[in-house]
């Protein structure tokens, strides 16, 4: 059965002036907001992907061969690109021209690329909502929201207004390609016409939407959503000795073997632990430490991503730019007394 994946990004990303669109922004991890968008799915349900896009900006920012095996690699999947050579008046729009252009049939499943959740989509008429009460930094007011009976069939969804606490997350399911086509021509409108009025005008007409669950959501709609997101994942480049194990030195009895300090570690660990950590260790140890040293913070529950031992025992700069997508302070630069406890009061 045909089952397709549509991925809208030919909006203008008008939050987020003076940068690339925001589906080509890179995220912590090093891939595209469009790749990363579509990580909580599981791709292997679709048996297409479809990705819409502005012809401006592929011709402004990347290539469309570099876009695919951007994709290709980030993800594991092939996706065609649909590129349309002018702005739409709103996402159903883009829809409809992927649609037609892209000759899609049968069921598809619309996910926005401003976000990330868990959900498991399924071919036939649905919406991906989570409850308010289960997330939290959210613009709750620039959210469509639904109304369910019982059995998680929906009765109303509407634009920007909180009628219930269930919000629709950016995925939407519908089982027939032709279905969305003849609803969409047959709204007549000068206002912008979102997914949920397509939605609303099926179920008035007899259609059955049900509810689909989601969860782990993230929004990156806004730059301070964006932003946020980003500012949680830091790289850490931390000297070994004096920081994290008692201060060590080729002249003592027991060398560069020394004992751990604790307070300093279970920081690292906690924010390694959700994910948000790379540590880069630097020291004036001599290279051949290097695997006694991971080994024994590994030992300690810290694991290391990368090493620069053999570093002159002298004073040390970081230097790095930045920029409206990694914006002022993109560098900090914390110095700690010679085996304090301090580390995580300093790392906040």
């Amino acid at each position: 059965m045909s089952y397709t994946l549509i991925l809208p990004v030919a909006g203008r990303s008008s939050r987020f002036p003076g940068m690339r669109p925001k589906w080509l922004l890179t995220m912590p991890d090093g891939k595209l907001m469009l790749e990363k968008a579509i990580e909580g799915l599981d791709l292997e349900v679709f048996s297409r992907i479809v990705v819409v896009c502005l012809k401006e900006h592929i011709e402004k920012y990347a290539s469309l061969e570099n876009l695919q095996a951007s994709f290709l690699k980030a993800t594991g999947r092939e996706a065609d690109f649909v590129v349309l050579d002018e702005a739409t008046s709103s996402q159903s729009e883009t829809i409809y021209k992927a649609l037609e252009q892209g000759a899609v049939e049968g069921a598809f499943f619309i996910k926005d690329c401003d976000n990330i959740f868990t959900c498991t989509p399924e071919p036939k008429n649905c919406v991906a909502t989570i409850n308010l009460n289960d997330i939290g930094l959210v613009d709750a007011k620039n959210k469509s929201y639904v109304e369910v009976d019982s059995l998680g069939i929906i009765s109303n969804i509407v634009e920007k207004n909180v009628i219930s606490n269930q919000f629709c997350c950016g995925g939407y399911g519908f089982a027939s390609a032709s279905d969305f086509i003849k609803t969409y021509q047959s709204i007549t409108s000068s206002e912008e016409v979102y997914i949920s009025h397509i939605i609303y005008k099926m179920i008035l007409e007899g259609e059955e939407f049900s509810t689909i669950n989601a969860s782990e959501y993230e929004d990156w709609g806004t730059q301070r959503e964006y932003r946020h997101y980003c500012r949680q994942f830091v790289t850490v480049f931390c000297d070994v000795d004096g920081v994290l194990l008692k201060n060590g030195s080729k002249f003592n009895d027991k060398g560069w073997k020394t004992t751990a300090i604790e307070e300093n570690l279970e920081k690292l660990i906690e924010l390694q632990r959700q994910g948000h950590l790379y540590l880069v260790l630097t020291s004036s140890r001599p290279k051949s430490e290097i695997e006694y040293t991971v080994g024994h913070l590994k030992e300690m529950g810290l694991e290391v991503d990368d090493c620069l031992f053999g570093l002159p025992h002298a004073r040390r700069l970081l230097i790095n730019d930045f920029s409206k997508t990694n914006p002022y302070p993109s560098a900090v630069a914390i110095n700690l007394e010679r085996d304090s406890k301090s580390l995580s009061d300093l790392l906040g």
